[in-house]
């Protein structure tokens, strides 16, 4: 299989996994409900392995030998994307289905998705994401943004995981069939990074989550210190 389908593909982690699957040489359909395309899409170049389809265009195929990445992760924070909500209508109707690969964020209602659909393949929960092209509802995006009033964001402080690095897990995990944790290498991960932008004691509200499935340990491809700042100068704040 080398066929991908990814929903919301010009969001935060959906972008991530169109780029870590055109990296290790999948065919990528890109569905998004986006028009045109943004300008990080420049990031992935000229690619033949890759077509962008807008939402209002698409055709809703699924070919049985392709994989569907959902990334409810990318509705964090009270986003809702038509692409995914299609699905979800189309697929009571559906006979046949390919592997779905559901991705959510910790905070996620357990009972959301489609992973009582025999044809999932694989459901991941995920902490707080970081790095480049990070939402403007998380904290690390706020405090590097200068922001002044008190914040309100959506991140999880149970862990922080480079958005790259769990794109591509995500993608090296997806063949089984199988419910999955990415967690951090360090349990401080979150508190370590948030400690290179700032020296403001933050405190975060208590959150009750569920450690859902066998959990997969992520290691860092780079240090804190150089994820933020690259999401810094993306920032074009330096």
């Amino acid at each position: 299989m080398n066929h991908a389908i990814v929903l919301a593909a010009q969001q935060y982690l959906g972008f991530e996994l169109c780029n870590a699957l055109l990296e290790r040489g999948w065919t990528v359909t890109a569905v998004d409900d986006d028009g045109e395309t943004k300008d990080k899409w420049l990031e992935i170049g000229r690619n033949a392995n890759i077509q962008y389809v807008p939402t209002h265009t698409w055709d809703r195929e699924l070919p049985l030998e392709c994989r569907l990445f959902l990334p409810y992760y990318d509705q964090l924070g009270g986003s809702e994307f038509e692409c995914i909500a299609l699905i979800e209508q189309d697929y009571p109707h559906r006979e046949n289905l390919p592997e779905i690969v559901q991705i959510f964020s910790n905070h996620s209602e357990r009972n959301k998705g489609m992973g009582h659909i025999k044809a999932a393949s694989s459901t991941f929960y995920l902490p707080t994401l970081y790095g480049s092209h990070q939402p403007s509802q998380f904290l690390f995006s706020q405090i590097l943004c200068g922001k002044d009033e008190e914040p309100q964001y959506v991140d999880d402080p149970s862990g922080a995981i480079y958005v790259k690095d769990a794109a591509n897990s995500i993608i090296k995990h997806s063949g089984g069939r199988g419910t999955y944790s990415l967690k951090s290498l360090s349990e401080n991960s979150w508190k370590e990074a948030l400690s290179y932008i700032t020296d403001q004691d933050i405190i975060p509200p208590v959150q009750e989550r569920n450690n859902e499935g066998e959990s997969i340990i992520v290691h860092p491809s780079k240090s804190h210190e150089t994820i933020l700042r690259e999401q810094k100068q993306r920032m074009n704040i330096l």
